[in-house]
């Protein structure tokens, strides 16, 4: 073998020596190594470099993890203070008394212009996939094969949406109320040709956009959106709240459970276009 690598050796340097007799000298450019010897007119392959160029490139580049914002399509029709008071008891005459806040809170200003104001992260749940082996009794020495099984469900993936507190509570004004109402009406289909069902309907779509950095003077890129069909808010975090600790910002987690999901791209969609796919309130 070493014999062999020899003359592989000997012939590529004696092409090595024709080319750089034919252009007067050795070569200025590094060439490519092949068993000790650089071939002539054939540059140096830094992976390193190749690495860091592609970190250059828009499409290979890191992401920025906190630009994105949530779009919720709507709020369900029956989020009233008539319909809350209906299906609580109450005892002041102020309970659940929600439509001035919601008014507030869900607004176009509050909802629209860069998605909902209160949002301060998400968590996307995993996408699974259940495999086992193919059971062969008494296989002896043949190797079980590999099948697949189960999607994970939707309903223990859920999506997490952590919301700000503000002095008009978002948390507890909106969605605290929403999932008392969900409760009470399900998530089962509804005529929508029907108002009165249709103020039962708890469920709505969410939109996340998610954006990376752009040239200096443009706008952020969205590079990602996600989209969840059917969502309803299932629960609130726990509140707490003590005399004597620092004053924060306080973030409240709300669990939602949906019938499915998309991931679109948006790198080749114009601005208009854009606009209409991802924002749910028309101008």
């Amino acid at each position: 073998m070493p014999g062999i690598l020899n003359s592989i050796n000997n012939a590529v340097q004696s092409i090595g020596n024709k080319a750089n007799s034919l252009i007067g000298g050795s070569l200025a450019q590094p060439g490519l190594s092949l068993f000790g010897t650089n071939l002539p007119f054939t540059p140096l392959i830094s992976f390193r470099d190749r690495f860091l160029n592609s970190l250059d490139q828009w499409n290979t580049s890191i992401p920025l993890n906190t630009q994105f914002i949530v779009l919720i399509d709507n709020f369900p029709l029956g989020l009233t203070t008539n319909v809350l008071q209906n299906l609580e008891p109450i005892v002041q005459r102020t309970g659940f008394d929600i439509n001035l806040p919601k008014a507030t809170l869900t607004n176009y200003k509050n909802q629209a212009i860069v998605g909902c104001i209160f949002t301060n992260g998400f968590n996307i749940g995993d996408d699974s996939l259940e495999a086992d082996s193919a059971k062969i009794e008494n296989n002896r020495g043949f190797i079980q094969g590999t099948i697949l099984k189960n999607r994970s469900d939707f309903a223990s993936n859920k999506f997490t949406l952590s919301l700000r507190e503000t002095n008009s509570s978002f948390v507890d004004f909106v969605i605290r109320p929403w999932v008392i109402m969900a409760s009470h009406f399900g998530m089962v289909a509804r005529d929508k040709s029907n108002p009165a069902e249709l103020l039962k309907d708890p469920k709505v779509n969410l939109t996340v956009v998610q954006y990376t950095r752009s040239d200096k003077g443009l706008s952020q890129i969205p590079r990602k959106t996600w989209r969840f069909y059917n969502c309803v808010p299932t629960s609130v975090s726990t509140r707490d709240y003590q005399y004597g600790e620092a004053e924060d910002v306080k973030n409240f987690d709300t669990t939602w459970v949906y019938d499915r999901y998309e991931i679109s791209s948006n790198l080749y969609m114009n601005v208009g276009e854009l606009i209409k796919a991802i924002n749910p309130f028309p101008f």
